[in-house]
């Protein structure tokens, strides 16, 4: 699949025992130097990992990311929603320090190869799953050294389940995604009908067996975080 200048592999990984559909996806290589500065301080093509800004947080350290969309990364030891957000707000009024804005992410590691993921986006706020912020994680992850890099690493989100693992390709790791394509609705529409002044009219039904293997997954995920002490929103 192609996207402007990157190009995706998606494949075909069969169905969860819950009966979720999966796919993997190959994402474009991480740039941890990017020639556009995330955090004005790197400059261009200059690595800022795991650094403290006062611009960020008084404590917690950062590291900058391109996947190619940019984010910021931090490995925390508890949870806290309200500190993720006010982060966010603050990465997202200070345009000095962050010129380009960037996607936020807490990553809290679970075990050695399972981490909670949760993301407070550009423009937008916190939301359920971030794909391009689950692959900024797991780069950082392995770039701090926490994790071996061809180690699939379970990823909880507050919106589901993904895992997550890079590939070396020439000097550069490229980051495969892995998690739910669930078909909720399918239809048919004449794209004739949108250029009329009319009511948009399709026929179609929903996935109601997808649907329903979703949510019992959900659950799941979210009994598993809440016995670990993560309370995130749900949407």
């Amino acid at each position: 699949m192609e996207q402007g200048p990157y190009s995706f592999t998606v494949r075909d990984r069969g169905r969860t025992s819950h009966g979720v559909r999966q796919v993997s996806v190959e994402l474009p290589a991480v740039d941890f130097a990017p020639g556009e500065p995330i955090v004005t301080e790197a400059g261009p093509h200059g690595e800022y990992v795991n650094r403290l800004l006062p611009a960020f947080h008084p404590s917690r350290h950062v590291t900058a990311v391109a996947v190619p969309n940019s984010h910021l990364i931090t490995v925390i030891d508890a949870y806290d929603e309200a500190e993720l957000i006010e982060t966010g707000r603050r990465v997202a009024d200070t345009p000095a320090a962050f010129p380009i804005g960037a996607n936020l992410s807490f990553v809290l590691p679970l075990s050695d190869d399972e981490v909670f993921i949760h993301t407070y986006e550009r423009g937008a706020g916190l939301t359920p799953s971030c794909g391009s912020g689950i692959a900024a994680s797991r780069a950082t992850l392995s770039r701090l050294g926490l994790v071996d890099p061809e180690l699939p690493v379970t990823v909880r989100n507050p919106g589901g389940v993904a895992r997550s693992f890079l590939q070396t390709v020439g000097d550069v790791w490229q980051p495969v995604l892995e998690g739910n394509a669930t078909l909720v609705y399918e239809g048919e529409l004449d794209p004739a009908v949108l250029l009329g002044d009319g009511p948009v009219e399709y026929a179609g039904a929903a996935h109601m067996a997808e649907i329903s293997a979703f949510a019992e997954l959900s659950r799941e995920n979210m009994k598993v975080l809440h016995e670990a002490g993560i309370h995130p929103t749900e949407v």
